[in-house]
């Protein structure tokens, strides 16, 4: 056979196989993003991470989404110490600007959730360097939770009443979870009851929680 022949036809099977293992991970990819993410949901963190760190899982994923998938996990678990472990890891790595404004946002609100002032106060001076037009609502919103949430303010009540009747759901529900913290800024506990009632009423309802009032 011919030398050209030959080479073509190498070439043509080293293409087919690629796009064959392509296609492989990519199915394995959204299965395998499916069956973590149910496991996350069901409380099974054992059995999830024991997957997350299969051989299946390290083929079609990047040890950073792995990594960034435990963070969830171990927020969801309760797991707060390690949390923070696999948080400072994902931090000092070198990632994509995109992933990087992701990355402090997220930590940002992390940071909140567990009264953490300082580090919220240093993934905010970042956030507010984001140069691109996209994050204008994260910063606005980064602002405001670090005004409600550390530095008790409660300027943004009227604002916030005025939206309500535009959202639903979980959207809702977050919104009224604010009101409720700066209603507690003010003293108000009897405002700040009916609005945590509220609000987790309104998340209730979003998983479905009223299914049996039906």
């Amino acid at each position: 056979m011919d030398p050209l022949q030959i080479f073509t036809i190498v070439t043509i099977v080293m293409f087919v196989v690629l796009a064959i293992i392509t296609l492989f991970i990519s199915i394995n990819k959204r299965t395998l993003f499916a069956k973590l993410e149910g496991l996350i949901e069901q409380g099974k963190f054992d059995e999830f991470f024991k997957r997350i760190d299969s051989p299946m899982t390290r083929l079609v994923y990047p040890d950073y989404n792995r990594t960034y998938f435990k963070l969830n996990a171990y927020m969801m678990k309760g797991d707060y110490k390690a949390a923070n472990t696999v948080l400072d890891d994902l931090l000092s790595r070198k990632t994509s600007s995109e992933q990087r404004a992701d990355l402090v946002v997220k930590a940002f609100n992390i940071y909140i959730s567990l009264n953490k002032a300082k580090k919220a106060k240093a993934m905010l001076d970042e956030i507010d360097q984001l140069e691109d037009a996209k994050y204008s609502s994260a910063k606005e919103d980064c602002r405001m939770m670090y005004d409600i949430a550390i530095l008790k303010k409660s300027n943004y009540i009227d604002q916030m009443e005025r939206a309500l009747d535009k959202m639903s759901g979980p959207a809702r529900g977050r919104l009224e979870y604010l009101l409720a913290l700066q209603y507690q800024n003010r003293g108000d506990m009897a405002k700040r009851n009916e609005y945590l009632n509220r609000s987790s009423r309104a998340m209730r309802e979003a998983m479905g929680g009223d299914a049996e009032s039906k």
